[in-house]
């Protein structure tokens, strides 16, 4: 296990993985800091911003694009400038974005929260390159977990709040949470951040659970990863061959004791997965956002 961030977060979210860059990128939320690192070069830049930022993306340009607390905007690397590029839940003023992705066609599906996670308040929406928003779902506790499995229809999507992560159709979606779930974690853990191998396998972030696990289409657990921290929130697959995971992970709400037992809460690391645990699985790099 390496790791790759160079400092403790306090929530580091949304890995982001650039092939063409070499580079992952992911967010500190409550920091309001956006981070990359060059895999060629392993030198790490941050960018802070004014609100809290929950993801990042690259683009067809040169600039990346972020889930503000409020709503998407353009970062502008070399300025830090930023341009909206459309608002969010401004009639709910305590949410703020959470967990977002790109679809297969560059589209961005984003959701919301009670930023005091009080609330299931959240929404689901989906954002075009030109800035249009389509309101997908409501009535989301902590909206986690996005990915999607074309061969088979499917958008997995969750709420942390109920534990459970659904298999929606796709693209023809609409809301089946009331029905069975895809998997459901039990009490006191949270099913956070996901991502799907080539072989549609769905890896999912244990928040307090500390673990990764691999499901299979069917819903069964495959492989269970234990981590040496106990917060890990998503998850990404990168590296040259694209074998290597990458987990963000956190160390809010967390004492003193359980920082110092571990040292790797709120860090950024990679697993080489055949290597370290003889699991021969790859994944495809992040999907950019279709806008300039």
């Amino acid at each position: 296990m390496q790791q790759i961030s160079v400092q403790r977060h306090q929530l580091a979210e949304g890995p982001f993985w650039c092939a063409q860059q070499q580079t992952l990128y992911w967010v500190d939320i409550p920091a309001c800091q956006v981070w990359c690192w060059h895999q060629v070069s392993n030198q790490t830049q941050h960018w802070t911003l004014p609100k809290k930022v929950s993801a990042v993306f690259t683009t067809q340009g040169e600039r990346l694009l972020v889930t503000l607390a409020d709503g998407v905007a353009y970062l502008d690397k070399q300025t830090g400038e930023l341009e909206y590029l459309c608002e969010l839940d401004t009639d709910i003023p305590g949410n703020r974005s959470n967990d977002a992705k790109c679809d297969p066609e560059g589209i961005l599906w984003v959701g919301t929260m009670d930023d005091a996670e009080q609330k299931a308040s959240g929404r689901l929406w989906k954002v075009t390159a030109e800035g249009k928003k389509t309101l997908m779902l409501e009535d989301i506790g902590i909206s986690n977990t996005l990915a999607w499995d074309l061969s088979r229809g499917r958008f997995y999507f969750g709420d942390s709040m109920t534990r459970k992560v659904h298999a929606f159709p796709y693209p023809e979606f609409y809301d089946i949470r009331s029905q069975k779930a895809f998997f459901e974690v039990k009490e006191g853990i949270g099913a956070d951040g996901s991502c799907i191998d080539q072989q549609a396998c769905l890896w999912n972030a244990n928040w307090d659970g500390s673990r990764m696990v691999r499901y299979s289409p069917e819903g069964e657990v495959l492989q269970t990863i234990e981590l040496p921290f106990k917060k890990p929130t998503s998850c990404v697959f990168g590296g040259v061959d694209g074998n290597t995971l990458f987990i963000t992970s956190a160390s809010v709400a967390s004492s003193e004791e359980e920082l110092a037992n571990q040292p790797l809460a709120g860090h950024v690391v990679a697993i080489d997965l055949k290597a370290e645990y003889g699991i021969d699985v790859a994944g495809e790099p992040s999907q950019p956002f279709a806008g300039a």
